[in-house]
């Protein structure tokens, strides 16, 4: 297992890679609203050395005006992104059946909801009767929840991605079992290493010349365009590992499917 997991780990990077190559307008459209994020956040003040700037800007709606679009752009890269490293076949990858657009939205709903407790906390927490040394806390536990739960789902969201109803959320946590540690392991040194490098990113530019400013600016939107396609990437190698090791098909019944492979879907490292 030592060896699929380093296998696994560099193979999320080249799948990441092939994914960019056959469809660079999924990456291109994230790396540019990115870098319109940034460049509203500048004219905002969002980098200033001030923190109460920083922290007046961060909540204008003109900013938050592109959040919710950017985080609906990173659901729509990661369900286009697992249909293409499961079919290999871009036409096939664009033309999702209705089924898969309304399973994938249920995908969609179970990462919107933390991630809009963690944005709106300051909003919701006085309706809970909280206040502001809460929203830290508030935050942390959603935020943690997300972390936690997603390894056990991750046949649900290919299946969901695919129009196949083989794995709903329970079924794909009973199926991964065990196979949850080394999962959320592989997820882990994955993600982390780029969402620090992503949120550092975001940190230095405050107090930098305009030059440096617009450099990491540009930076970042290329490690965020990364991220968006190693994330599903990583995803789905791990749903096939999970259904190799458990002798299940990733995809369930052929019959059931309503969109054909284009290959064979079991192609992780052994």
């Amino acid at each position: 297992m030592t060896r699929a997991f380093f296998g696994n780990w560099l193979g999320a990077f080249r799948d990441g890679w092939a994914v960019t190559r056959a469809m660079p307008f999924l990456v291109a459209v994230m790396i540019g609203i990115e870098f319109a994020q940034h460049a509203i956040e500048l004219h905002l003040g969002f980098f200033s050395l001030d923190k109460a700037v920083r922290r007046a800007a961060s909540e204008e709606p003109l900013r938050m005006m592109f959040g919710w679009p950017k985080m609906l752009t990173v659901y729509a890269v990661a369900f286009f992104t697992t249909r293409w490293l499961v079919t290999r076949d871009v036409r096939a990858t664009l033309r999702p059946s209705s089924q898969a657009l309304r399973r994938y939205a249920g995908v969609v709903l179970f990462l919107v909801i933390p991630a809009a407790a963690m944005i709106h906390a300051r909003a919701i927490l006085p309706v809970l009767g909280f206040g502001e040394p809460e929203v830290v806390t508030f935050r942390m536990i959603f935020g943690l929840f997300s972390l936690l739960a997603e390894p056990l789902l991750l046949l649900w969201f290919v299946n969901a991605a695919m129009g196949t109803d083989a794995y709903g959320p329970a079924a794909s946590a009973k199926t991964t079992g065990w196979l949850y540690v080394w999962a959320f392991m592989l997820l882990f040194v994955t993600r982390v290493p780029v969402s620090q490098l992503h949120a550092r990113l975001n940190a230095w530019p405050a107090g930098q010349t305009p030059a440096v400013q617009w450099a990491m600016f540009a930076l970042d939107a290329l490690v965020v365009g990364v991220l968006t396609v190693i994330v599903p990437a990583i995803q789905v190698r791990i749903a096939r590992f999970i259904a190799d090791r458990r002798k299940v098909e990733l995809l369930g019944d052929p019959q059931r499917r309503f969109e054909p492979l284009a290959r064979p879907s079991h192609l992780a490292e052994a």
